[in-house]
């Protein structure tokens, strides 16, 4: 009996080619809907976090035990004097690819005309260029060689100090002994985040040299970098394990928890994304279900030679939910094809360019990546929604009186 209804119900989809054709457009419309604009959030998340990952945090940052609590306001209690044994350590985890170490100061740096307030950092320039891929050069070359006094400024940061490649700068920063010391640097290099509050202060300097102005042998952090960023979660607890075996004074952060502007994004994004499928899920819902209600009404008299040979009212709601269940199969099936075909479309074309988001310096071409998971969500709940939305026009068919439907023209 299951397979007859079944076939009754594909040949009654069939039978009705233009509204059938209405409806599957009205379904595949909503699947493209979905899939193009889950793959656009999908590569923003992908785009901000790793461009933060890569040119500001890298994957996890390690810090002295009580970093956390009290280093921001006293960063010079809490230096790390081992970094050569952590660095060894940390080599021998699964999916570390690159351990470094920073040295950060607040302070001014000047033209001799022109200061600015700067966080600098010292950063190991062989190491640097690996962890800040996501960092443009936009003049100049970045820093290649240990001990040389040179520096790489924000562009927002040139623009306000109106410096110059080759131009000597000098540094004015506070000791950890509150003692003034200054150095004077080359800049040699103009880079850009796309980050506009971080361009306007951020300033790179060897590692060696930062030391030397703060009198200290030490390093603030170790950063770690990944192979990929989903093995984020599983190198922390690995870290965390290695403290405790080794009785070692450290705790750690990761990217994600460095990253409040990342995450009130995601917020945002998924906010939209979900009035997006609560709409589109209305509009399908809606369009079988008017679809089903006019097949009903067209079907009076087939309902009621069904009533009369002997089949049960549960046998029609059964019909109907059968028919509704194959629209949707159907319907998701080519919105998946045409989703993806118009995803790949948009990429062929160079993706859709966005202007540069709030706090941001560059705008940036959009792809659309092919998600198994939205592809999946798109597909499962097109189903759903159909089947449902035959419910309310089956009830309507079982409740037609046997005599009535036969005598209706």
């Amino acid at each position: 009996m299951k397979h007859s209804f079944f076939t009754l119900a594909l040949r009654n989809i069939f039978r009705n080619k233009r509204r059938t054709s209405i409806t599957l457009l009205s379904i595949v419309s909503g699947m493209v809907c979905l899939i193009v604009f889950g793959g656009f959030v999908e590569y923003s998340f992908w785009g901000l976090r790793e461009s933060t990952i890569r040119s500001q945090l890298g994957h996890i940052q390690v810090y002295k035990k009580g970093y956390s609590e009290k280093g921001v306001a006293n960063p010079s209690k809490y230096l790390i004097d081992d970094f050569q044994r952590m660095e060894g350590l940390f080599y021998k985890i699964p999916y570390v690819e690159l351990v470094t170490a920073r040295l950060s100061f607040s302070g001014l740096i000047s033209t001799g005309e022109n200061s600015l307030i700067c966080k600098g950092d010292g950063v190991i320039p062989e190491k640097e260029a690996k962890l800040a891929s996501f960092e443009e050069i936009v003049d100049g070359e970045g820093l290649f060689e240990e001990g040389k006094e040179e520096v790489v400024i924000g562009s927002e940061m040139q623009k306000s100090l109106g410096a110059r490649i080759g131009d000597d700068l000098t540094i004015l920063t506070t000791t950890p002994s509150g003692m003034m010391n200054a150095v004077d640097i080359k800049l040699v290099g103009i880079a850009r985040s796309g980050a506009k509050d971080y361009d306007s202060v951020f300033a790179k300097l060897p590692l060696s040299v930062v030391q030397r102005l703060l009198f200290t042998t030490e390093v603030e952090k170790i950063v770690i970098l990944l192979d990929k960023t989903e093995h984020t979660q599983e190198v922390a607890q690995q870290l965390n394990l290695l403290f405790k075996e080794k009785g070692l004074n450290m705790e750690l952060k990761t990217w994600n928890d460095l990253a409040p502007f990342y995450q009130a994004v995601v917020r945002l994004y998924i906010g939209i994304f979900g009035v997006i499928k609560v709409i589109i899920a209305i509009l399908v819902l809606f369009s079988i279900a008017n679809t089903m209600t006019m097949s009903v009404f067209e079907r009076v008299k087939e309902i009621g030679t069904l009533r009369a040979i002997g089949t049960k009212k549960s046998g029609i709601l059964k019909l109907f939910l059968w028919e509704g269940f194959l629209i949707g199969i159907m319907g998701a099936v080519m919105g998946i094809i045409a989703g993806i075909l118009i995803a790949q479309g948009i990429n062929l074309c160079g993706g859709i360019y966005m202007p540069p988001p709030p706090a941001m310096t560059t705008g940036y071409n959009a792809l659309i990546l092919i998600v198994p998971g939205v592809l999946l969500y798109a597909f499962l709940s097109t189903i759903v929604i159909s089947t449902i939305s035959a419910c309310y026009p089956a009830l309507r068919a079982t409740r037609l009186s046997i005599v009535e439907s036969l005598g209706h023209n």
